[in-house]
């Protein structure tokens, strides 16, 4: 018998508890704006890296183009490395807008909760009318307030 009080309270207290606790609603994680925001950062991730890489291939075609031996060697390595300076620096530029992007969709993540509800769209009417013989078409927009 003493074996069967621990569980008979045990039972007894978690009765009370579920009939004094207030039902939970199950909430997503994945919002619609932390996803995004995880997708945001995950590409400057990526783009940062790309430019990291293309700055190393500027750098090592620049010191091929430095021991270059005939003045058109020499051109297509100097514009090859220019491409790659371009490349890197645009990649670093998109890194970052996306990684702006990407914190305020996170850090903005709250919001989602209460979403904006859309007003009904307030119709036009387009009347369309033309005379063959005046050479003349008239269009009216008339909207409803």
């Amino acid at each position: 018998m003493l074996k069967r009080v621990p569980q008979a309270l045990c039972c007894l207290l978690a009765v009370a508890v579920g009939l004094t606790a207030e039902p939970v609603q199950a909430k997503s994680f994945f919002t619609s704006r932390r996803t995004f925001g995880v997708l945001f950062l995950g590409g400057s991730a990526f783009t940062a890296k790309k430019a990291v890489d293309f700055r190393r291939d500027a750098n090592r075609t620049y010191d091929d183009y430095k021991l270059a031996r005939t003045s058109e060697e020499a051109e297509r390595l100097f514009d090859r490395t220019s491409d790659y300076d371009t490349k890197s620096k645009m990649s670093v530029g998109l890194s970052i807008v996306l990684l702006a992007s990407g914190l305020r969709l996170i850090l903005s993540s709250g919001v989602d909760d209460n979403p904006v509800k859309i007003r009904p769209k307030r119709k036009l009417n387009v009347d369309l009318t033309s005379d063959v013989n005046k050479r003349m078409v008239k269009v009216a927009v008339k909207r409803q307030f």
